[in-house]
């Protein structure tokens, strides 16, 4: 498996501090293009409405194209 070396296609990992909407949590962490990336809490594919608590694990997966 070769990389692009694009450097678009890094596996992000954030734990939040406080009590918040998931997605007002990832635009205070910089991710402006949500719907190019793949959202997991805990594990778990969520809804961006969902609130997430202290300490849970948000693993932000970039959405691979090709062939």
């Amino acid at each position: 498996m070769s990389d692009s070396g694009s450097g678009k296609s890094s596996i992000m990992k954030y734990i939040p501090e406080e009590r918040m909407e998931l997605r007002v949590f990832l635009l205070k962490v910089g991710i402006t293009n949500i719907d190019r990336h793949t959202i997991l809490v805990n594990g778990l594919r969520t809804n961006l409405d969902q609130i997430v608590e202290k300490d849970d694990e948000i693993i932000v997966l970039p959405v691979l194209k090709g062939g």
